[in-house]
């Protein structure tokens, strides 16, 4: 060739495993039928992959196949079994994989290497070739370059076959673009040196090995010396029996420490040779030099029946060493994970996103390392490994009957975890949507997938601070396309898991730009789409009691720095609380409405009332914490007093978007704001409705019956107490106006609330029944009053203020109250009468209570009459004689007395316990009793008077004449002085029992009272 040889400065050089173009070959396989596959493992979202053979002739033409992988998958490409190359030869059947992404690539042909991409080739190799005692067997190696012409020289160790040139023969070659030479030898070839001018892509060999099993074929390709390293730890192989081999070469001069165990070997080795040692069955191997040298493991086989065959691995530098790692499960194998570790770092190994448990981890006697195996399942897969801050090596290794391989892990340098979306449903959906794409459809939402994780991945991926500008820009034209706002081509299904990969993908955006932006603690963005902030925390010693809020938009986010620090994998954590401006109006549209798509029955009348918000911390994935987070939410429209809030959060169920309530709950709400506080961290928003039972017509039914048989009720008492005057007294006139006001707004609820066609008329009917119910409550509280006063009155001689009630109380109080808190109701709040649904007070700014306050009063002041008139009945029943105890009335007596409650309004407090699970029930029962008011006060004050029964019978009879037993006495002149005490003489109309339910016989003036009640 003219020239000794090519030179090169001393240099180093990163190598990777994943890359976006690979260069290979496959070598002659001895066995009796050749299977050459690529298994390619994508760890991005629609990589799409072309897998082809340069110059390739055989079977009918061009062999070229496109695929798609997306993250965490592994596919397996069958290549033609004539791209196999036979014999010393140059050829152009170089393998090319091509992808759009990052991918890694593993060769088989029986056995396995790792591929290493076109931009960690090299430009100088030096050959390892395993030792052979079998004459039908010999080493082998090809050189491929690229897409370049370039010239390489082979400087020979040992014999190539059909060649005669002695050792270290330099043999030259000129190589266009996917071209590539294969050399066999006779004998080992180990210290072959190969340098090109471009890099190239070197495999080694042995076309058909007999050591210690039948023949079988190996191969692996080669780092280049550039990307050497000075430390080396081989962890034993878990079904290792005998001594298995390590191959170490150097390009220089070095001296090379070989730790066997505890046992330690120095040797000196020239540039260019290559030391072989062993590495026995349960013991670590450490090797050290003071310059690059490269180590090739070779596991030899055993020698019982049965057993694993040979393969040649790489052995990974300890400053190769890294973070994140994929292997693959090989099919048929039992598959291990033999992982080297710093000695402080085991614990927080990760394997597919769970703790690494039931590893025995062995110390490397000299080093500062452990080694360990763990048993991977049997099942075909991809597996992820990661350490969050301490780079660790891993090897994947496996073995079958007569069979075993050994490659080590693909390194994900540049590919970060923290920025997969792993759900079931984002699987799913890249699974469509990779069908879509492979068929040559267009899909909107398949698009927007694409591009997201694109971004995503590449700004984890890069090493530079991220904005959140960055973050939000992508988002907002997917929020505002077509298939999510007026429905697109694609299913309900598809727009709920674009929400969740949307809402998913923002929060692990932002968590990463604020992670890659060490120096700005906080972060803010506004956007028309959305609103972040960002808090990076650092992690302080000891227990904290901090608690962190962040804002965007008007809503809040207050998170406690024990759920922060909790999260924390690196030196320091981030938070971020998103708010996004419109996607509460397209998720409201979309899923709400639709029975099939809401999983909780209860929310479905329901509408979202806030923006949806997010929160996340750390890497974004799912955890239990141990104190609440707070969110303040601001409502897009105030909230009506009739309203419910419910604080929500966004999942997928079976395949289906759904607001759910599990794990929050609503704190604190007003017209403008609700605070939620949840267990967990996700998406969440406000949902409202109209609170209180919803209608239903069996309840409608009741309260029109009832009210109709109220009014027909009220109607005859008001008749008998206008006809009939020896009846006439206090008792009847209070009696009379609380069943006039009674009647009148029953009549007026029944015919008139819900005319709500007619703003003003609504309002004008809203406060009629205002000042119609309050009259009702008025009169009742001038009946609890004199009621209380008549029988207190039992106990004093003079019982004046009885007889003077009506003059001084009735009517002003009556009729008066009513009007001056109606009066001040509409000076107030004119708009607080009449609603949407119904003519009555509005719930807003707390307008109702101008009505249930005055009741409430009334309510518990009649209650307090109530008991204290019971108990003076009490005293002075145990006065009277004998004859008052043995009463045959006593059941009707405690008949009147409970109908009291229902005729004084004290069962109108059942509305007030119309709340939680006992609602529907408390809501029937206010509805029944108070409906049926009027028929109780019928039947106590008319029916079970004795005196009205009488006058009934004569109106039958058409009797006119009046007795003179049913004349009225006067109180004043119904007390007498017996001889022994001062007891009331009460005539059955004198005290107007029977006008509070209470009938009395006639009784001597001076003798005890032997009145029935």
């Amino acid at each position: 060739m003219g020239r000794r040889g090519f030179t090169f400065p001393p240099s180093t050089c990163q190598t990777e495993t994943l890359g976006r173009e690979f260069i290979t070959s496959y070598m002659e396989d001895c066995g009796s039928s050749s299977q050459f596959e690529m298994e390619i493992t994508g760890y991005f979202a629609f990589t799409s992959v072309s897998v082809s053979i340069s110059n390739y002739t055989g079977d009918g033409g061009r062999f070229e196949e496109k695929i798609m992988v997306n993250q965490g998958e592994m596919v397996r490409v069958r290549l033609p079994e004539s791209v196999g190359i036979k014999g010393s030869t140059k050829f152009s059947k170089v393998v090319l994989v091509k992808a759009d992404k990052d991918i890694s690539v593993v060769s088989v042909s029986n056995k396995t290497t790792v591929l290493y991409p076109v931009s960690s080739l090299g430009k100088e190799h030096y050959i390892v070739t395993p030792s052979t005692e079998c004459l039908d067997s010999y080493p082998e190696f090809s050189v491929m370059t690229y897409e370049d012409f370039n010239a390489v020289e082979v400087h020979v160790k040992g014999k190539l076959r059909d060649r005669t040139q002695s050792n270290s023969t330099c043999v030259g070659t000129k190589l266009r673009a996917f071209e590539g030479y294969q050399f066999q030898g006779i004998g080992d070839l180990s210290g072959t040196r190969i340098v090109s001018e471009k890099p190239v892509a070197v495999l080694i060999g042995q076309g058909c090995f007999c050591n210690n099993t039948k023949c079988n074929h190996v191969f692996e390709q080669l780092l280049p010396v550039c990307s050497w390293g000075t430390t080396y730890i081989i962890p034993p192989l878990p079904w290792q029996k005998m001594n298995e081999i390590v191959y170490i070469t150097a390009s220089r001069n070095t001296t090379v420490l070989y730790q066997l165990g505890e046992q330690q070997e120095t040797v000196t080795l020239a540039g260019g040779s290559v030391l072989q040692r062993p590495v026995k069955p349960w013991i670590p191997v450490s090797i050290s030099a003071n310059v690059g040298i490269q180590v090739v493991f070779y596991s030899v086989g055993c020698r019982i029946p049965n057993s694993s065959h040979t393969f040649l691995m790489n052995v990974p530098d300890v400053a190769s060493y890294c973070q994140m790692y994929s292997i693959n499960a090989q099919k048929g194998f039992e598959d291990f994970a033999l992982m080297v570790a710093d000695t402080s770092e085991t614990g927080a190994i990760i394997l597919d996103n769970q703790p690494l448990r039931d590893v025995v981890w062995n110390r490397v006697p000299g080093t500062e390392f452990v080694w360990g195996m763990r048993t991977l399942g049997p099942a075909i897969r991809s597996h992820a490994v990661e350490h969050p801050s301490s780079p660790f090596a891993l090897l994947s290794v496996g073995n079958a009957a007569m069979d075993s391989y050994g490659i080590p892990g693909s390194c994900r340098k540049n590919v970060t975890f923290k920025c997969q979306t792993e759900t079931l449903q984002i699987k799913e959906q890249l699974e469509r949507c990779k069908d879509v794409f492979l068929q040559g459809n267009n899909s909107e939402f398949c698009s927007f997938m694409n591009s997201t994780l694109v971004n995503l991945e590449t700004m984890c991926a890069e090493d530079r601070a991220v904005s959140l500008q960055e973050v939000a820009r992508p988002f907002g034209s997917f929020l505002n396309s077509s298939i999510l706002s007026s429905g697109g081509n694609e299913s309900k299904s598809e727009v709920a898991s674009a929400m969740t990969f949307l809402l998913q993908s923002v929060e692990l955006a932002a968590l990463t730009a604020a992670l890659k932006s060490p120096e700005n603690k906080t972060q803010t963005v506004t956007t028309e789409s959305m609103a972040i902030e960002t808090l990076l925390v650092v992690p302080t010693a000891g227990p904290c009691d901090e608690v962190f809020t962040l804002r965007a938009q008007n809503e809040t986010m207050d998170i406690h720095c024990n759920t922060v620090t909790k999260a924390c994998t690196e030196d320091s954590v981030a938070v971020a609380f998103i708010s996004y401006s419109t996607l509460d109006s397209i998720i409201n549209k979309r899923f709400l409405n639709e029975e099939d798509l809401t999983a909780d029955e209860k929310l479905r009348n329901f509408h979202l009332n806030s923006r949806v918000v997010s929160g996340a911390v750390g890497d974004g994935r799912l955890m239990n914490i141990s104190k609440p987070v707070n969110f303040t939410l601001r409502h897009r429209q105030a909230k009506k007093e009739e309203e419910e809030t419910r604080c929500v959060h966004w999942k997928v169920i079976a395949g289906k978007g759904t607001w759910a309530e599990d794990g929050c709950t609503a704190l604190h709400t007003n017209s403008t704001h609700t605070i939620c506080s949840c267990d967990h961290l996700s998406s969440f928003a406000l949902l409202m409705g109209l609170t209180g039972v919803e209608e239903s017509y069996t309840l409608t039914i009741v309260t029109h019956v009832g009210l109709t048989l109220s009014l027909l009720c009220l109607l005859l008492a008001i008749l008998t107490f206008l006809l009939c005057r020896s009846i006439r007294n206090v008792s009847t006139s209070l009696h009379l106006q609380l069943c006039l006001c009674l009647f009148l707004a029953d009549l007026l609820f029944l015919t008139a609330v819900k005319r709500t066609g007619i703003r003003v008329v609504c309002a004008v009917i809203a406060g009629f029944l205002h000042y119609l119910f309050l009259a009702c409550f008025s009169w009742m509280f001038l009946e609890g009053l004199h009621l209380f006063l008549t029988v207190r009155n039992l106990k004093v001689v003079n019982y004046t203020s009885a007889s003077r009630f009506k003059k001084r109380f009735m009517y002003p109080v009556g009729y008066g109250f009513p009007a001056l808190v109606v009066a001040i109701s509409v000076g107030v709040n004119p708009e607080g009468y009449g609603t949407s649904t119904h003519c009555w007070l509005s719930l807003e700014r707390g307008f109702r209570w101008n009505f249930l306050g005055p009741v409430c009063a009334i309510i518990l002041i009649n209650l307090t009459f109530f008991l204290a008139t019971l108990w003076i009945l009490r005293d002075k029943l145990s006065s009277l004689n004998e004859d008052v105890s043995t009463l045959k009335d006593t059941r009707l007596l405690t008949f009147k007395a409970i109908a009291q409650l229902f005729i004084l309004g004290c069962t109108w407090s059942l509305g007030l316990f119309q709340v939680g699970s006992a609602k529907t029930v408390m809501a029937y029962l206010f509805t029944i009793v108070n409906s049926l008011q009027g028929a109780f006060i019928f039947l106590v004050h008319c029916l079970l008077n004795r005196q009205v029964r009488e006058e009934y019978r004569r109106w039958i009879k058409g009797i006119r004449k009046l007795s003179p037993t049913t004349q009225t006495f006067s109180p004043s002149a119904s007390t007498v002085t017996t001889s022994t005490k001062m007891v009331p003489c009460i005539t059955r109309s004198g005290m107007g029992w029977e006008g509070v339910g209470f009938d009395t016989k006639s009784v001597n003036c001076g003798e005890p009272s032997t009145s029935s009640l």
